[in-house]
């Protein structure tokens, strides 16, 4: 099970964000670089993803927050469902602006639905 967690995690696409603040992309791809590492080796992984802090950016690229929680969140549940010893009070931490809407199992495979550039959704075209 952790092995599927950490292709999932290997194989996730965030939205980019300029215009609005969004997790830094170095930092959330490190960080994901190394749960994978954790979640391969069968580590706990709970404590680490609530320990996570990203710098929110502006005005250059990052990743949307909503989504990046959102797979921390299942990656952690995913986790806790693999294996019958997690603890029920150890959770992800979640940002306060960015609430999880519930999403359709066909919503974790692919989160992004699509990338479009700052352009384009200002005037609501999309990107060949």
């Amino acid at each position: 099970m952790n092995e599927s967690l950490a292709a999932e995690v290997e194989n996730c696409r965030f939205t980019p964000v300029r215009l609005r603040a969004g997790y830094d992309t170095g930092e959330v791809d490190d960080f994901l670089d190394d749960l994978c590492r954790r979640l391969r080796a069968g580590e706990p992984v709970a404590a680490f993803v609530a320990g996570a802090r990203f710098t929110p950016v502006r005005m250059r690229e990052g990743y949307d927050m909503g989504e990046v929680d959102r797979l921390l969140e299942r990656v952690v549940a995913g986790a806790a469902d693999a294996t019958s010893t997690a603890s029920p009070t150890v959770g992800p931490t979640v940002s306060p602006t960015a609430p999880a809407p519930a999403a359709t199992p066909q919503e974790w495979i692919n989160p992004v639905s699509e990338v479009t550039s700052p352009l384009a959704r200002l005037f609501r075209r999309r990107r060949d």
